[in-house]
């Protein structure tokens, strides 16, 4: 029940299968816990990557990191750990047993590394590549480098095409299946936010303006809250949690419904992008529904 790998046959537990050595049975209690590590990997990957990418990447940060190191930021530390335990899961897939079509356990080491290849090998690679500690170590000043770093991380999301084949075992429990699907609109929200500030901080630096002021919901929040932007301070204006807070509450509101306007869309790019989230939104309610009307 542990193990979030290939399908657990409980004939093969009667038996003392012969395998070669240093190979990992995929339902063997070691391979299920590390499933469940891995699982847990992703989902930090997950929600925090593009929040990373979207709320913390920036030019001071970058500058930062240039004078005080890579690991001067913890996140710059945890995000090194996933990376590592993403690769030893590579290696361990390669080791890994797996059944064949004729039900057959394969523990031969040259079958499952084809196997592997020709299957989430790709995926899995890419999405253990560094990429932000390999452009550091570059020494790139380039202007473009943050926004380079903040889309070379949402690589690590392609695992989460994996763990969605993985979790597909659990649709026949209804509870596990309202669970996994509030879990999941939850995640759509945090993305969609987390774009929705990438969105507003680029309207900032435009020249969206009326009558000489700029109009993007950032602006608008900042007026709000009384914490008004000023060009000659990078640190003024709201904070990071007041940004969040106010991304999630307006995707939440907007996925949920049209949105009730205290939280609303000003330039072009904001509207079509609320239209977007608008239809996300009436795409997840017609797929709930029609789960639970199949079940």
């Amino acid at each position: 029940v542990l193990s979030l790998g290939a399908d657990v046959l409980p004939e093969y537990k009667l038996q003392a299968p012969r395998i070669h050595k240093w190979t990992i049975l995929h339902y063997s209690p070691f391979k299920a816990v590390w499933d469940w590590i891995i699982l847990l990997l992703v989902l930090y990957t997950a929600v925090f990557t593009p929040y990373s990418a979207a709320f913390l990447l920036n030019e001071q940060e970058d500058e930062r990191r240039r004078t005080c190191g890579y690991t001067c930021n913890p996140l710059n530390v945890v995000d090194l750990v996933v990376d590592v335990m993403f690769i030893i899961d590579i290696l361990i897939n390669f080791r890994t047993t797996y059944v064949n079509h004729n039900d057959e356990v394969v523990s031969n080491p040259t079958r499952i590394a084809q196997h592997y290849f020709k299957g989430w090998f790709l995926i899995d690679i890419v999405a253990a590549i560094p990429f932000d500690l390999l452009i550091f170590r570059s020494g790139s000043d380039e202007p473009q480098t943050t926004t380079l770093i903040g889309l070379l991380k949402t690589a690590r999301l392609l695992r989460l095409v994996r763990v969605a084949r993985k979790l597909d075992r659990y649709s026949e429990y209804g509870a596990a299946v309202l669970f996994l699907l509030m879990c999941t609109f939850a995640l759509i929200a945090h993305w969609l936010a987390c774009i929705w500030y990438a969105i507003g901080n680029v309207e900032r630096t435009s020249s969206a303006r009326i009558g000489g002021m700029k109009i993007g919901w950032l602006d608008n929040l900042a007026d709000q809250i009384g914490k008004r932007y000023n060009d000659s301070d990078s640190f003024s204006g709201p904070s990071i949690k007041d940004k969040y807070v106010t991304a999630l509450y307006f995707t939440f509101s907007s996925l949920t419904s049209v949105g009730f306007g205290n939280v609303s869309p000003n330039t072009n790019p904001e509207k079509i992008f609320s239209i977007c989230v608008m239809l996300i939104g009436c795409k997840c309610t017609t797929f709930i529904i029609y789960i639970r009307h199949d079940n």
